[in-house]
């Protein structure tokens, strides 16, 4: 479906105006061009209230002789209020000349530039420049991604924390109950070692942790089960993550 252009230009650029507008009378759109529409004795304020309130964009034909020109300002600025924040693109840049200093309203907004090249050119950029964006119809092309896969170097479980469990029964004498328990605990941190590169340190301090779970056979007369595990919990502490409660 075609789309309704006012062609907003300085009459130094007459010629470059119209063949804008023949360009975009061939891709399918409507036009507004006063030299093409107001007769002799014609009133120019009237139609060009009628035509941009008519025009679904305005094409701003930019050149150094249209930016100071006393009328042209008036007609884009008019569609610059209606789209402050050209989520519409009310007003296309177009520029057919180079041009140093643009209006400030219509530095921020995305142009099409015909200067420098061939007619070919400029009529592809013109009918590019004044689609309206869209998802393409064909399925892009996948790509295959080179490189190694993300996290090659992390270490560690990758979902839960592994509980050590250290569980010591009766019949063995008190000092050799605990140094088995300490016994356990570093030998499963010293196999997470094995094979731990680069942060294995803040890997295991994150993920590994010792749970005491029972300590039986100790003389109740003398010392109970829940200080030898607070003591065997300052043991550890210093040097693993540690979880007490009893």
């Amino acid at each position: 479906m075609g789309q309704k252009f006012f062609i907003s230009f300085n009459s130094a650029d007459r010629n470059k105006a119209h063949w804008i507008a023949w360009t975009l009378k061939e891709a399918g759109h409507e036009v507004a061009v006063h030299d093409w529409e107001i007769s002799a004795g014609g009133n120019v304020p009237l139609w060009m209230s009628a035509k941009l309130a008519w025009a679904d964009r305005l094409i701003a034909v930019i050149s150094p002789d249209y930016v100071p020109s006393r009328y042209s300002p008036m007609e884009w600025a008019s569609q610059v209020w209606n789209d402050p924040d050209g989520t519409k693109g009310s007003v296309i840049p177009v520029i057919v000349r180079p041009t140093s200093k643009m209006p400030p309203l219509l530095q921020g907004l995305s142009w099409i530039d015909l200067t420098n090249c061939s007619e070919d050119e400029a009529r592809r950029r013109l009918i590019k420049g004044v689609d309206i964006p869209a998802p393409p119809q064909l399925k892009p092309v996948f790509e295959k991604i080179e490189g190694e896969p993300p996290d090659s170097q992390h270490v560690g479980p990758a979902e839960k924390p592994t509980f050590v469990q250290v569980s010591i029964n009766d019949g063995v004498p008190r000092w050799l109950k605990l140094s088995a328990a300490i016994a356990g605990v570093v030998g499963a941190v010293f196999a997470a070692l094995a094979g731990a590169r680069g942060n294995a340190r803040r890997s295991l301090e994150a993920w590994w942790c010792v749970e005491i779970t029972r300590i039986n056979g100790f003389n109740s007369q003398t010392e109970g089960e829940t200080a030898h595990a607070c003591k065997l919990t300052r043991a550890l502490r210093s040097r693993h993550s540690v979880r007490h409660w009893t």
